[in-house]
């Protein structure tokens, strides 16, 4: 049996839930194996991750996978230069 690929798409909830969402990461995953595609909607609210196949869908721990990995390039942010740090005695 081959291994699925996916291909990651980043969605804008706000333009495709609408403005009242709670959705706060949606993504389109296009799932391949051997002749076959899936696609999957991944969306992230307050209750967690879901797909519209089940929580248990393997898009989502795909998702999840590349969203950690993602967060983890993320420079830390640096200081805004408005506070100043305290001075030792």
């Amino acid at each position: 049996m081959v291994e699925p690929s996916y291909v990651l798409e980043p969605l804008n909830p706000w333009l495709m839930c609408g403005p009242d969402t709670t959705v706060t990461e949606l993504w389109k995953v296009r799932e391949r194996r051997e002749k076959e595609i899936q696609f999957h909607l991944v969306y992230f609210d307050r209750y967690g991750w879901y797909c519209e196949h089940g929580r248990n869908c393997k898009a989502v721990a795909e998702v999840r996978r590349v969203v950690r990995g993602m967060s983890t390039k993320v420079p830390a942010p640096k200081s805004s230069g408005k506070t100043r740090g305290r001075r030792g005695k």
